[in-house]
């Protein structure tokens, strides 16, 4: 396929969207410098234990350094305490004073960081003096805007000088709300109804429409929830039986918009084996780490997904972020393990059992006598109760970050940070419990507001050291949104997927799909997949979150979801410019797209390119785009002019942005 000069300029752009390392960045401080430093040093300078005044665990405290004085000087490791002490031959002044001292590798990582001008991990929270109650608590704006968002950002806009965002066009605002709530790009004549109502309220009614599309949710949201609780068709143990699939329990409950209390205690402490595999997470193959053990990546999954809790760093050792205990994480991932959990720090046994208990015990006790089954019951009813602020929280403030760029609270993983706007984020909360957990209420809460209808920001324009709220940000669309929204605007969807729709789950289509499997799993894999590569084998819409990860969709962020994703990655990269200019994924999927459109489009050239554009973009081409697609199609409508046309329209920034 001829591509043009587009490409070229294409792979630049998205190069130079690519974040450089900075000159003296060689060392990487999450990967070469915090395992150090949490093996030799956190015992002592992390978490609550600090002495001397010296806490090791966040840029803050190496930077403010000890009672006697700063130990490092950004820039000048030769002029550093630390590396002084970490390399004296003087056995009263050596660090750390017990235990192994730091071989020449481990001397020479910190010399080389410290040279760099120390370096930090910029996602990593920041030391705050802020305490977040543990109870959700109700403000009152002093705006009398009918919203609630609206409400609480009229005070905030008002403390901050600013005036309230521009509204977008009813295009933008519509393409924006279907893609946020059903995942595809409205339809020229779904379009052409809006524009054409001229009543008031018709953007609300929008959304309530949306939301009332059972099946356009669930399979919207599916990409979400599968990133978060780590649910595929493929990937580590779905073979060997050491992991298991609960999507058909999830594509119901979404469906069903099943309260996300309930939703909870099913994944935690599931009734039935359709909610199950959640919580089991993967079992690893061989002799593995503690982390790796299923009762602590319950602890990890359920604190990082329902609480906004990183217990990463507190299940090696107390964490050197925040007042997590080594014995606190032990404690709750104890209640989901079949046998009494020994206490172990940076994997060696430290030769007690770990207790069992909850995260906040105000909250509840955990009786560590009872059986499995009881004790994760017991975690669920706790994890879900109303006294559990960061509960709500945290869901709120995912779903606030999805639909408008960023959230409340950042990171997503750390609900305990300082929000932008703690009395908005409790405010969203408390509506969410008096809803009944309800979330498709939730989401028409946020996206009924003025704020949500705000032109969006450039990322470019926003700070994070000091960040206003001025808006939504310009979002990408994920993998799926890109395939359906392409395969909507041409009619060629995906084929042979892995879930198959409860109504479609006829004998017929069971019987079929058990000899693709069996034709796939005997090598035969052009048997199994004969009608992939034609038309008429992908004119039944299948949605790009029903069948498995391909090279493209991978370059466009979709995850191998072996570990929980809370956020994918937006950023170009040099892989998806590769793939959207020499993929063969792309290429097959254009090529099949200008073949339906070619055979099954009776009007003109200019027709067809106007309803691309409508379709694709929404909004008609203008003057000179209209003359310039008219050049590459041409009178006749070229298959290979074609082509082009369509890989130019996906690669237009009002295709792959959210505006």
């Amino acid at each position: 396929m001829k591509y043009i000069v587009l490409s070229i300029t294409f792979i630049a752009f998205c190069v130079s969207l690519a974040p450089a390392a900075e000159d003296g960045e060689a060392v990487d401080y999450l990967k070469d410098v915090h395992p150090i430093l949490a093996e030799h040093c956190y015992a002592c300078h992390a978490g609550d234990k600090r002495k001397g005044g010296l806490h090791l665990g966040t840029h803050e405290g190496l930077l403010k350094g000890s009672e006697s004085g700063p130990v490092v000087v950004p820039g000048n490791s030769a002029e550093s305490l630390l590396m002084e002490v970490i390399t004296t031959s003087d056995e009263d002044l050596l660090m750390p004073p017990k235990g192994r001292r730091l071989n020449e590798a481990e001397v020479a990582t910190l010399r080389a960081w410290i040279d760099a001008g120390m370096p930090w991990d910029e996602s990593m929270p920041k030391e705050s003096t802020y305490q977040a109650p543990l109870q959700l608590q109700a403000a009152t704006p002093q705006s009398d805007a009918p919203h609630l968002v609206d409400a609480f950002l009229a005070d905030y806009l008002k403390a901050q000088g600013l005036e309230a965002g521009e509204l977008v066009s009813d295009n933008l605002f519509a393409r924006r709300a279907y893609l946020d709530i059903t995942g595809l790009v409205p339809t020229p004549e779904e379009l052409a109804t809006f524009a054409r109502d001229k009543t008031p309220g018709k953007r609300a009614r929008l959304i309530q429409t949306l939301l009332a599309d059972d099946r356009g949710y669930a399979e919207h949201w599916m990409s979400f929830w599968n990133d978060l609780l780590r649910n595929d068709f493929q990937g580590t143990g779905y073979i060997d039986g050491g992991r298991k699939q609960i999507t058909d329990w999830l594509y119901d409950s979404l469906y069903k918009n099943r309260p996300y209390d309930e939703f909870v205690r099913s994944l935690i402490a599931p009734p039935t084996e359709a909610s199950e595999g959640f919580i089991k997470g993967i079992v690893w193959r061989g002799d593995n780490a503690i982390v790796q053990q299923s009762a602590m990546q319950a602890a990890r999954n359920v604190g990082q997904v329902f609480l906004g809790l990183n217990l990463k760093c507190a299940s090696c050792h107390d964490s050197f972020v925040d007042d997590w205990s080594l014995d606190q994480t032990f404690a709750l991932a104890n209640c989901f393990s079949d046998e009494p959990m020994e206490l172990v720090r940076c994997e060696t046994p430290l030769g007690k059992k770990a207790g069992y208990g909850f995260l906040w015990p105000e909250l509840g006790d955990v009786d560590g006598s009872l059986p499995k089954a009881e004790r994760t019951a017991k975690i669920a009813e706790l994890v879900t109760t109303k006294g559990n602020g960061p509960f709500a929280r945290t869901i709120v403030n995912r779903v606030w970050a999805l639909l408008l760029g960023r959230g409340i609270v950042e990171p997503l993983d750390s609900i305990d940070q300082e929000p932008w706007h703690p009395e908005l984020l409790d405010a969203l909360a408390l509506d969410f419990v008096e809803s009944g957990y309800d979330l498709r209420k939730l989401i028409e809460t946020i996206a009924t507001s003025q704020a949500y209808q705000w032109r969006a920001i450039p990322a470019s324009e926003i700070a994070d050291e000091e960040y206003v709220f001025r808006g939504p940000t310009v979002r990408h669309l994920s993998a799926e949104q890109f395939y359906d929204a392409l395969a909507s605007m041409t009619g060629v969807w995906q084929a042979n997927p892995k879930f198959i729709m409860p109504e479609d789950k006829t004998p017929e289509e069971l019987a079929r799909q058990e000899a693709l499997a069996k034709a796939a799993a005997g090598g035969k894999n052009e048997e199994a997949k004969a009608g992939d590569n034609t038309v008429e084998g992908r004119r039944t819409p299948v949605r790009a979150w029903r069948v498995p990860a391909d090279s493209l969709s991978k370059a466009l962020g979709r995850t191998a979801r072996e570990q929980v994703t809370t956020r994918r990655e937006t950023v170009g990269t040099t892989l998806q410019a590769l793939e959207f200019s020499n993929g063969t994924t792309l290429f097959q999927q254009i090529q099949l797209s200008a073949e339906a459109l070619d055979n099954g489009w009776d009007g003109t050239a200019e027709g067809l390119i106007i309803r691309l554009y409508e379709h694709g973009l929404q909004r008609a081409p203008r003057v000179e785009e209209l003359q310039l697609a008219y050049r590459i199609v041409g009178p006749d409508v070229r298959r290979e002019g074609l082509e082009d046309l369509l890989w130019a329209l996906t690669m237009h920034p009002e295709f792959q942005l959210i505006y």
